[in-house]
């Protein structure tokens, strides 16, 4: 087949998967598809409560979002709610955007950010909005609705943890299977790469919380 300018070859009329794309590859001529090109540039999506992050140098991003409710959390016992797989080396932002809800009124709910392998250092720290006038009205956290909101007194949530540190519990909800959203952000330097664990646990045996679809997660490599 004689040579035809790129220019002159009929338009695509939309970008596809299956579609190839001539590369050179350190003095190698290879085609590339649409598919490994748009996982090159494009932030990964993780859809479900478990999957691998992007694995293409930083900066790179993977989305993970909860399309069904998890199971219910009925003990005391640590549950993992999102498992982002092969976080490797390097500095990582974990963002996590929980939406859940308790049984109980006078039952919370724990969060914990555990990296797998090793990762120092390691910060993480939540923030829920509260519709109760306790303790952590006073120190910056916004409010919400009082029919909706966490029952709070207890600050020390909000300090910075270690890896595997305990974001909790909040002590009640103002509302019975009400949504609730909680804010986690960790910040963390992983030296042996692992698994990043979103856990729950409720805070009293025997009453349930659920962590519910639409929760959502933002990983970014740094470096």
């Amino acid at each position: 087949m004689a040579d035809t300018k790129i220019s002159a070859l009929t338009a695509a009329t939309v970008a596809a998967a299956s579609n190839e794309f001539a590369i050179n590859e350190a003095g190698t001529s290879k085609k590339l598809t649409g598919t490994l090109l748009k996982a090159f540039v494009g932030p990964t999506l993780i859809t479900g409560n478990s999957g691998t992050v992007a694995s293409q140098a930083a900066p790179s991003q993977t989305l993970q979002v909860l399309t069904a409710d998890n199971a219910d959390i009925p003990t005391t016992s640590v549950v993992t709610q999102l498992t982002a797989s092969t976080v490797g080396l390097g500095w990582w932002l974990a963002e996590y955007f929980i939406h859940w809800n308790s049984d109980v009124t006078t039952t919370g709910i724990n969060f914990i950010v555990d990296h797998t392998g090793t990762a120092t250092p390691f910060m993480s720290t939540r923030i829920d909005p509260i519709g109760s006038t306790t303790a952590l009205a006073t120190v910056g956290i916004s409010h919400q609705t009082t029919d909706e909101g966490v029952v709070g007194n207890l600050p020390s949530v909000w300090a910075a943890n270690a890896d595997g540190g305990s974001l909790g519990p909040n002590a009640g909800v103002t509302t019975v299977d009400s949504v609730q959203f909680s804010w986690i952000k960790a910040l963390l330097l992983v030296t042996v790469s692992g698994d990043l664990l979103l856990r729950a646990n409720s805070e009293i045996a025997s009453t349930i919380t659920r962590v519910l679809a639409g929760t959502c997660a933002r990983y970014t490599r740094l470096s």
